[in-house]
């Protein structure tokens, strides 16, 4: 069983609050009775995922290489950028399993689609990802399926 995740962390717990609760659908954090939500095992790897395909590289000043090439930008070229001249396929598929390596407890990428529509110049990403955590014997699935930008 493997001791870190993908980037080389050591593994987390899967009782250890990753980070706080985000709604899915509206990136809005989670408060109940006033108190901020945490998450925590595969629903902290998912949401990590989640988070990191949506970042666009250029976008943070701390990190302009953090996130996913999506766009041209100051610290992206028009050559980098995944939906910038023609979608290049290999090059989105390349981006997108780097980002979900990249979210803590990942260990590897169990599948990846990508399906772009150039009339709306969105992507449909369903992914899977194998995450292990330092408490448990079986690695866990997770799962997800997103449109962006």
């Amino acid at each position: 069983m493997a001791t870190t995740d993908a980037a080389g962390r050591p593994l987390p717990l899967s009782t250890d609050p990753v980070d706080f609760a985000q709604d899915p659908t509206t990136g809005d954090l989670v408060i109940v009775g006033g108190k901020l939500q945490t998450v925590a095992g595969a629903g902290a790897a998912e949401q990590g995922i989640r988070r990191r395909i949506k970042r666009v590289a250029g976008e943070w000043f701390l990190d302009l290489d953090a996130g996913v090439r999506w766009l041209e930008n100051d610290a992206v070229t028009a050559q980098q950028a995944i939906l910038a001249q023609g979608f290049d396929p290999a090059k989105a598929d390349a981006e997108i399993r780097a980002a979900i390596l990249d979210a803590p407890a990942v260990t590897s990428v169990a599948s990846l689609a990508i399906a772009f529509d150039r009339s709306t110049r969105k992507a449909a990403i369903t992914f899977g990802a194998v995450c292990s955590f330092a408490d448990l014997s079986a690695d866990a699935l997770v799962t997800g399926a997103m449109t962006v930008p």
